[in-house]
């Protein structure tokens, strides 16, 4: 296993410098069109109204993309880490822009599969290199302790991005067809990928050398699994996410149910998105307040709470308990990132973080097919229920276990931010 490397990046000049101080703006642009995405209101509906599937099928055909995230999650973080942030960035975009693309002029459910597992092969390509291409660009400034202040300020833009897709997508979708959103939305992700031409490549540390593929796979393993904090943290935060968006999914078939206009689905899931922004920006300043524990603390609650009233309150206004996890997932993946990139080295950033984005995944891929079918058969009131049942048994001891390791293991400056 390797151990986690204090060696700092080599002097810069001037000119490298400014390059890498500019990537951060430069992926905030890169990040609002990646989510400004027209079909974030209506691709449920889309699917079940436009395309006739069930709530069954649609679960189901979103499993295969969560199991290809999770076969793909490690070696694509590992192209990251092998052959850079930014190849892995361009490509992913690429790929992501033909598979929305496909998405929305697809006919049939075999294409609409092909479309689906291209999307997760994109997914994979920026998962993981994202926040390892920031914090590699500030680190290399030695500016590594403004990443949690900066990275909540990425998810902020990611949240405004896609308020603006919720309020022009619904309404486009109602009035000229719910496949002209996703497919106008592959013009949209389009535009990522040309903005990545613009990064500079940030360097690694001295003395973390590029290792050979498999290599860089099995020495990420190690050092992920080799640091209890850092495995259960990874544990627990897959296992109460997935739960939580695979709640998530269920949100517009649920205005569907209560009789909401496809036109009107924006208005509805816009507050979560304000308060996500609100939740990426303060999430340093939480910190401070709270601690790290105290912030994680809040993600297993919260789900558990949105989980709830969903399950027991069977009328629109039950829906007001959506943003509730909205706003702590905001603050939980800004929190999070800080936490693994502080105890994981350069060379096996993006990977380590692939392996998070594995666990999440396979949670997603056996919790969304559950919910479905629950719902088509028993209502979409058991399926949060389940969901409840479920963060209690799954999400509660992991977050017990995660504290006990987290107490033993401090860094400096880790339990309250850097001011």
């Amino acid at each position: 296993m390797s151990s986690i490397s204090t060696a700092s990046p080599a002097p810069l000049s001037p000119e490298d410098a400014r390059s890498l101080q500019a990537n951060v703006w430069r992926f905030y642009l890169f990040r609002f069109f990646v989510d400004f995405q027209l079909w974030l209101p209506i691709w449920a509906v889309y699917l079940t109204d436009f395309r006739g599937l069930s709530l069954t099928q649609l679960t189901v055909l979103d499993a295969p993309f969560w199991i290809l995230l999770i076969v793909l999650e490690v070696p694509t973080g590992a192209i990251a880490d092998r052959w850079g942030r930014k190849v892995s960035l361009s490509y992913g975009a690429l790929t992501n822009a033909i598979a929305v693309i496909v998405f929305g002029i697809a006919a049939n459910f075999g294409i609409l599969l092909v479309s689906y597992l291209v999307w997760a092969v994109a997914w994979t390509l920026y998962s993981g290199a994202d926040s390892a291409f920031v914090y590699d660009s500030l680190r290399a400034n030695g500016r590594e302790d403004d990443y949690q202040k900066l990275w909540g300020r990425t998810r902020a833009v990611s949240a405004a991005a896609a308020i603006l897709g919720l309020l022009i997508g619904a309404p486009l979708g109602d009035f000229a067809g719910l496949w002209v959103p996703v497919v106008a939305s592959g013009g949209l992700m389009a535009i990522a990928w040309v903005v990545t031409f613009s990064f500079k490549e940030p360097p690694r540390a001295e003395g973390e050398d590029h290792a050979n593929y498999l290599a860089t796979i099995k020495e990420a393993f190690g050092v992920a699994f080799g640091r209890p904090a850092v495995r259960m943290m990874m544990l627990m935060m897959a296992a109460v996410m997935g739960i939580g968006v695979s709640m998530i999914i269920l949100q517009q078939p649920f205005l569907s149910d209560h009789d909401v206009r496809y036109g009107l689905f924006g208005f509805f899931l816009t507050p979560g998105q304000l308060l996500s922004i609100a939740g990426a920006l303060l999430a340093y300043r939480l910190v401070n307040a709270l601690g790290v524990s105290g912030v994680v603390m809040l993600m297993p609650l919260a789900v558990l709470a949105t989980a709830t009233g969903l399950g027991f309150i069977d009328h629109l206004a039950a829906f007001a308990f959506y943003p509730l996890t909205t706003l702590t997932f905001a603050m939980s993946f800004v929190v999070m990132s800080d936490y693994l990139n502080r105890r994981i080295p350069s060379a096996n950033r993006a990977t380590i973080l692939s392996i998070q984005n594995m666990m999440f995944s396979l949670i997603v891929a056996g919790m969304e097919p559950l919910l479905g079918v629950i719902g088509d058969h028993w209502g979409l009131t058991v399926s949060y229920r389940t969901a409840a049942v479920l963060v209690v048994v799954i999400g509660l001891p992991l977050l017990l276990l995660w504290l006990r390791e987290h107490n033993r293991e401090q860094l400096p400056g880790q339990e309250r931010a850097p001011p």
